[in-house]
């Protein structure tokens, strides 16, 4: 009995050594592909990969897929972006689309010269095996076209609030800390959302279409606290809200309209201003397109009777050249003493309206917009090129930072430069050539 019993264990041995070889064996005649690291970043995404190749298998084509996109709707491509040699084992791209989620798939081309070839519509015998995708998922707020304005809000910290004119037009808070829009108000009609917004005591946004109706929305809890109609004969082309008064440009006479009573008055002045800023009590910005000037209105100097404002003492400035001023690119630096605006970033003192620089002379470039940070440097977004362009406060070029979008509306943030850029370049040339500043190209806001 122990005889046969030292058999049985000997066979047992023998039949699990012969098991476990053909095990291996198995596991050994089928090509395989693990990826065993992705790691991403903004600016690149690394892939890492083991293979189990038999003997036997002879690799053709090694090569990475991606594909990207913003959303369900959007028409994906399955993009080629590199063929490797057969023996590599990582891949680091460069160049990531700037997406909420971009994939990767690797795909091996291969021949098995163990196999006779039995398909006819395969008579080279060439197989392929891929990978498991891989998806780099990311926070992007998105708009499906360019804004018409950005602006910083003046007391809430990393808030902005966001202008877009698409479909019924809408007014959007953006939390740069958060990277999210938190809040949203709808209008009617975004084609008639063609003047830029004004934000007065700090705490009061109006926004006006150029139907004369004209909209007071509360900036922290976004609420719309009142809804003015003002008398509108052709198109409120230009407002600015003073007290219980706001301002208007009716094609080229000059209204008021009282929010005490709900009247509107026609001053019977003509002015051809294209855009119109409150600077203080009574104080007003007038913006033309070939140079600028302060006037002074009040209920005494214009009612109802008589309206004849009082001008600020060398203020009017030089004429320039046409579209010298744009309201569609205009900004203030911190202190208020000087604006930045037109496509050439022609740089003005308030004090007497002349100009001190143009920034297109120091590059040769066309811009989109700017923004001052509270040292006074400049941020310009470069038309058609992925790059933003830094100057200090002495008008000298001192980084050149590079996009992953067309920048068109940076904005400055505690953590940093935030800019909302477009997925194709976006060209303006000036205000002259029309007022609707309106440009059918998807953006994103980069974060760096």
């Amino acid at each position: 009995m122990e005889f046969f019993k030292k058999q049985y264990q000997i066979l047992s041995l023998v039949a699990f050594i012969l098991l476990g070889c053909s095990s291996d064996e198995e596991q050994s005649t089928t090509l395989e592909i693990k990826v065993t690291n992705f790691e991403t970043s903004y600016s690149q995404v690394k892939l890492n990969w083991e293979l189990v190749r038999p003997n036997g298998i002879i690799i053709e084509d090694l090569l990475i897929y991606r594909q990207s996109k913003n959303n369900a709707t959007d028409n994906v491509t399955l993009e080629l972006v590199a063929n490797l040699p057969s023996n590599e084992t990582s891949f680091i791209d460069n160049d990531v689309p700037y997406k909420t989620e971009v994939s990767y798939t690797i795909k091996i081309n291969y021949t098995d010269e163990r196999l006779t070839p039995t398909n006819p519509t395969n008579p080279t015998g060439l197989l392929s095996l891929e990978s498991e995708q891989k998806k780099f998922i990311r926070n992007i707020v998105t708009f499906d076209i360019v804004p018409f304005q950005v602006q910083k809000d003046p007391i809430l910290v990393d808030e902005f609030h966001i202008l877009d004119r698409q479909g019924n037009g809408a007014l959007k808070r953006y939390n740069g800390t958060l990277n999210q829009l938190t809040k949203t108000i709808l209008f009617t009609n975004g084609n008639l959302l063609n003047n830029k917004f004004h934000i007065v005591n700090n705490t009061d946004l109006y926004v006006a279409d150029t139907q004369g109706k004209i909209y007071k929305i509360n900036t922290e809890n976004y609420t719309t606290t009142a809804i003015y109609n003002t008398i509108i004969n052709d198109n409120l082309n230009a407002f600015a809200v003073d007290g219980d008064r706001i301002y208007y440009q009716d094609e080229e006479i000059w209204w008021y309209y009282n929010t005490t009573n709900g009247t509107s008055e026609n001053t019977h002045i003509a002015t051809t201003a294209n855009y119109v800023e409150t600077l203080s009590d009574h104080n007003f910005l007038f913006l033309y397109g070939s140079g600028a000037a302060i006037r002074s209105y009040n209920p005494t100097n214009c009612n109802a009777s008589n309206c004849m404002p009082d001008f600020g003492a060398g203020t009017q400035g030089a004429i320039l050249g046409n579209n010298a001023m744009d309201p569609n690119i205009f900004s203030w630096n911190t202190s208020k003493s000087k604006f930045i605006t037109s496509i050439d970033g022609r740089i003005f003192n308030l004090s007497n309206f002349q100009q001190e620089i143009k920034l297109s002379d120091i590059t040769g470039k066309k811009y989109f917009q700017f923004v001052f940070d509270n040292n006074n440097n400049i941020y310009a977004t470069v038309q058609n090129e992925k790059k933003i362009h830094k100057f200090n406060s002495s008008y000298e070029l001192i980084e050149v930072i590079d996009t992953k979008l067309y920048p068109l509306f940076p904005m400055l943030t505690s953590n940093g430069l935030k800019v909302i850029g477009g997925y194709e370049p976006v060209t303006y040339w000036s205000f002259g050539y029309g007022y609707s500043f309106y440009f059918n190209i998807k953006c994103a806001i980069e974060t760096f």
